[in-house]
Parts: C-alpha cells; structure tokens; sequence
C-alpha cells in the first residue's frame, strides 16, 4: 500500500511537472528575457522596429518610384531609334535613395541577429549559473524527494533547448509578428475597408492557433517523457 501511495505521489508529481512546462506563464518568458540583460533587450526591440521600419519605408519608396507618372520622369522618345530616355537627376535620387534604404536594412539586419544571438548567450549563460547554484546549495531532503534523471534533464535537454532552441525561435517570433502588423497596416493604409475582411480572418487564426498547441502540448509532453 504503501508503495502505491508513493507511485502515485509521484505521478502527481510528474503531471504538476508537465502541466507547468506546457503551461509556460508569461512570467517565464519575462525572466529569460531580462535573464539576457535589460541593455540587450531594449537593444533588441529596438533594432527590430528600426530595421522593420526600413523596410516598409523601402516598399514604400518602391511605390512611389513605380507610380511616378510619365509627365514628371520628363522622358523624351527618340524617333531614330525608338528609346526611352528618363531625367537622370530624377532616376539617380531614386537609385541613391533606394539603395541608402536596402543597404541600411541589410545593416540592421546584421545587428538584430548578433543582438538576438548575444542576448540568448547571455541568458543561457545566467540561467545555467543560478541552476548549478541552487542545485548546489539545495537540501538533502531535494535531492531525497526529486528524481535524479529530472535533475539531469533540467542539465542536459533543457539547457539545450535553452542554448540552440530558444534564440532562433525568438527571432522568427519576433519576425514574423512585425511582418505581419506592418503588412496589416500597409493594407489599411490602402485599403480601409480591409478591417472588414481582417476580423473573421483573426477569428479562424485564434481557434486554429488553439487547435495547434493542444496538439504542441500533447507532442512536448510524450518527448519529456521519453
């Protein structure tokens, strides 16, 4: 009986365990943030808006460049030859400018990354070193009552989730939510009446967003324990 008990304290244990990692708190997510180091974070977003900034001001610039009427390149057509000749002045600014704008988005996007990346090493750093210290300096009674294989996940999936894993995913997250809202605003700016289309549109992404991590949880919680 007593055994049983004891299984079964542990499967409780090991759900609590599960239903927690699963269940990521926001707070969670804070934490390894500012684990990186605020300077770095700020750092981060602020490139991120910047670059993302560039590169609607790029499409924009292109907009205007392509919807330029005929009348103001001043272009004059040779009869010998049947060419079109556009305003060199005209055409330059438009190269110099475009050109400005694609060579500061590529910078920016050199920064983003090492930013990204640095901030990552930074976290996995610091978060490693307060787990090895209260691994340390925890209790007898710890180590009594928590599994030794769990100890050494936290050491090895873990923190390799946290080393390679984490930092790729944040860039893409943060990617691609920029794209999306500066695509979005784009579109409104044209396009007002779009925010007609866009609310069943959000509608069907939130139950299928929720569909996919039921099925992201079920996926997460049989690799933890295998």
């Amino acid at each position: 009986d007593e055994e049983e008990e004891n299984e079964e304290e542990d499967d409780d244990d090991m759900s609590t365990v599960m239903r927690l990692r699963t269940n990521l708190p926001w707070r969670a997510c804070w934490k390894y943030l500012t684990s990186g180091g605020f300077s770095l974070l700020f750092l981060m977003i602020f490139s991120k808006l910047i670059k993302h900034a560039v590169f609607v001001a790029t499409d924009c610039w292109l907009i205007v460049w392509t919807s330029t009427p005929d009348s103001q390149m001043n272009q004059t057509e040779s009869l010998a030859t049947g060419s079109t000749e556009m305003n060199k002045e005209s055409f330059n600014q438009y190269v110099a400018v475009f050109s400005i704008l694609s060579v500061t988005g590529i910078i920016l996007c050199l920064v983003t990354s090492l930013t990204v990346e640095w901030m990552g090493f930074s976290a996995a750093k610091n978060l490693h070193h307060n787990l090895l210290n209260k691994i340390i300096l925890a209790p007898i009674s710890f180590f009594d009552t928590t599994p030794l294989g769990q100890i050494l996940n936290r050491f090895s999936a873990d923190t390799n989730i946290i080393d390679q894993h984490i930092p790729p995913a944040l860039e893409s997250l943060t990617r691609s939510t920029l794209l999306c809202l500066s695509a979005i605003g784009l579109i409104f700016y044209a396009i007002p009446k779009f925010i007609i289309a866009l609310v069943p549109l959000l509608i069907a992404f939130y139950f299928i967003q929720k569909y996919f991590r039921v099925a992201s949880k079920d996926l997460q919680e049989l690799d933890d324990t295998t």
